[in-house]
């Protein structure tokens, strides 16, 4: 039953980044990566993970767009993946891919000045 559920949400995530890319023509929605879904164990409840490149500013906007969008993804998404029960839909923002791209700046700046010393 557990293999089941991941295979579920696996296919949610997919559903809903291609009805991001090629079905919802909300501009606060441009820059959005789906990350990842999950789904509850009775198939009712699902979170779906995204992620955005930006500033904070850039996340509520996706948020809002998000809550504007959300009965007609679920709409289209539950269209193509065919369930008993259509499970109420969350998003929520991911900021892993964020702090990665901090630290990787910071390493790069890092290693920048270190080069420019050791060129002097």
């Amino acid at each position: 039953m557990i293999e089941r559920n991941k295979r579920v949400a696996e296919l949610i995530a997919r559903e809903v980044s291609l009805c991001l890319e090629f079905e919802v023509n909300d501009t606060r929605l441009r820059n959005v990566t789906i990350i990842n879904a999950e789904i509850s164990k009775d198939l009712k409840f699902c979170k779906i993970f995204f992620s955005v490149l930006g500033p904070e500013k850039e996340v509520k906007k996706a948020l809002s767009g998000f809550e504007s969008s959300k009965n007609f993804i679920k709409k289209i998404v539950f269209s193509k993946v065919l369930l008993r029960v259509v499970p109420e839909i969350k998003f929520e923002y991911y900021g892993g891919l964020q702090k990665s791209f901090d630290i990787s700046a910071i390493i790069n700046g890092y290693n920048s000045t270190k080069q420019k010393q050791t060129d002097n």
